[in-house]
């Protein structure tokens, strides 16, 4: 989450007499204990079926603030088919995917949201092609080897099929679901609750973040205002090559951070409907709490 990196890199947790520690997790299911049980403050995540039954369960999260979404013309999550597939005419469109070995993420994760969509436009169900429901590293070496023939990868491991010559990209989530939340911000209620000034400082801070990242994206990648220090600074908190992260098409982050409510509502019903939702009665006032990034945007300076 470039925008968390920068606020903590650059000091803007500090300026709001805050100590940040970053914990590493290796999903943002991992942190629904943590944050439920106030041993985590706040992390980020992907909004999907399993973060909504925890929250429809009762336990203490919130979505607070946007840390991606998808827009028209967006590259950072797509749609990426063999190139032997394309060079060869196999694959013309999205139809063409009948029947073909895809490579994806868990049922109910936002990726496949966009990936089902994309699917209906051409006439097609998720029945219609042969799902692997398999991790970001595995998709990517499933195409390698030539075990799936089509993936929703995300970055950094889409940047590295294309350019390595394995992968074209041939359509992208935003063509078929603009604006859907890609990640959030969450808060344990423990932390809003008890310490909501900390809480709208910690917002404060990364809204300072946000803003640096968005003057420093031009074209979807990291190469506008500060790019080479930005880069240096993702990659000191990811570990990933700084030349990469260059290449690395980015999310687009609302300047705001201001979630998509009406989106995650839509896909508390899609996944309502498709059995994955457990708490009939859950609706998106349950998931989102948009206080705190209201005050943190109205208390920064006008520009």
């Amino acid at each position: 989450m470039p925008p968390l990196y920068i606020a903590l890199d650059r000091g803007y947790f500090q300026d709001e007499g805050l100590t940040v520690d970053l914990k590493a997790f290796k999903s943002g299911g991992d942190m629904v204990a943590p944050l439920s049980s106030g041993q985590l403050d706040a992390g980020t995540g992907a909004p999907g079926a399993g973060l909504f039954n925890a929250i429809g369960r009762g336990l203490g999260i919130r979505l607070v603030a946007d840390t991606g979404q998808l827009r028209d013309g967006t590259k950072y999550s797509c749609l990426l088919v063999d190139k032997k597939l394309v060079d060869s005419g196999r694959y013309k469109s999205i139809a063409d995917l009948k029947g073909e070995r895809l490579g994806l993420y868990a049922d109910g994760t936002s990726t496949t949201l966009w990936f089902d969509k994309a699917l209906a436009s051409a006439g097609l169900e998720r029945s219609d092609v042969q799902a692997n429901y398999l991790s970001g590293p595995d998709q990517a070496i499933g195409l390698e080897n030539g075990s799936i023939d089509a993936t929703n990868v995300a970055e950094p491991y889409a940047t590295k099929l294309v350019d390595e010559g394995t992968a074209v990209r041939v359509a992208c989530g935003g063509d078929f679901y603009p604006g859907q939340q890609l990640g959030a911000i969450m808060y344990g209620t423990d932390f809003s609750e008890k310490n909501p000034d900390g809480a709208v400082s910690f917002m404060k801070a990364y809204l300072r973040g946000v803003a640096d990242f968005r003057a420093s994206v031009s074209d979807g990648h990291i190469q506008g205002a500060d790019s080479d220090e930005i880069v240096q600074i993702v990659a000191k908190y990811t570990e990933l090559d700084p030349e990469l992260i260059a290449k690395t098409f980015v999310a687009p982050v609302d300047p705001n951070g201001a979630l998509n409510a009406e989106g995650l509502a839509d896909d508390i019903e899609t996944y309502r409907k498709a059995g994955l939702i457990e708490n009939s009665g859950l609706t998106v006032d349950d998931v989102v709490d948009t206080s705190f990034v209201e005050k943190a945007a109205a208390a920064m300076p006008s520009k």
